[in-house]
């Protein structure tokens, strides 16, 4: 399938970092998750140390996991100065609490879309017709998103143009679309979390009437990695 291989995490460490991350240690939001040293075994090397079933997210969302994947990057960002911006503690605990938030509804959307397209019962290594159905679906599925992107230019090769690449490599990943299951949870979540962002901004430094407010505010809008509309 030609995906971008976008995503470094699979959904048990995804789990395992949301139930030990502590908001209150003001560090960032990080997903542990270890290539497995044994070339043999596909899974994680937590997930194989663990003897848990190691999942990578669902294909139909790798353009989910890559937007959560910048916008945990770009939270990182607060725990260092920022041109002339520095963020306080108070300011950084929000980040946290949001962020956790964040991934917890993350992981909601992407349970919802797998339970839709049976994801949860498809057993890759059975080649059972039931399952063969199953994974068949999925994958009829999978084309036909892809055959609904709008089209996009390839940009040319070439240093010079690597902007473009990186703008148009995202694109060409599939995301929930509106009334998908788990696309209304995903999409609030996103501008929730924005939101609970530029509120916390303007209750420690001001609004956009102070300099100082506005000047945040238009970092925080200015530089959030992904399109909420």
């Amino acid at each position: 399938m030609d995906e971008l291989p976008s995503r470094n995490w699979c959904l048990s460490c995804l789990h395992i970092s949301i139930a030990n991350y502590d908001p209150q240690q003001d560090e960032p939001f990080q997903i542990y998750c270890a290539v497995n040293e044994d070339t043999n075994d596909p899974s994680c090397g937590q997930c194989a140390d663990r003897k848990l079933t190691c999942e990578p997210p669902s294909l139909g969302m790798l353009g989910d996991v890559y937007d959560l994947g910048a916008i945990l990057e770009w939270t990182a960002g607060f725990w260092s100065r920022c041109g002339n911006l520095y963020w306080n503690s108070t300011f950084r605990l929000a980040v946290c609490e949001a962020t956790k938030e964040l991934c917890l509804r993350f992981e909601h959307a992407e349970m919802s879309h797998r339970r839709y397209h049976m994801l949860t019962a498809i057993d890759w290594e059975d080649p059972s017709e039931e399952q063969d159905a199953d994974i068949d679906n999925y994958r009829r599925f999978l084309v036909e998103r892809r055959a609904s992107l709008h089209h996009l230019t390839t940009p040319l090769n070439g240093i010079i143009n690597r902007q473009d690449w990186l703008t148009y490599n995202p694109e060409r990943l599939l995301r929930l679309w509106r009334g998908d299951p788990g696309f209304l949870e995903w999409s609030e979540a996103k501008t929730e979390f924005l939101d609970r962002i530029q509120r916390e901004s303007i209750s420690l430094y001001g609004c956009e009437v102070s300099y100082h407010g506005r000047q945040r505010l238009s970092f925080i809008e200015g530089s959030f990695p992904v399109n909420l509309q």
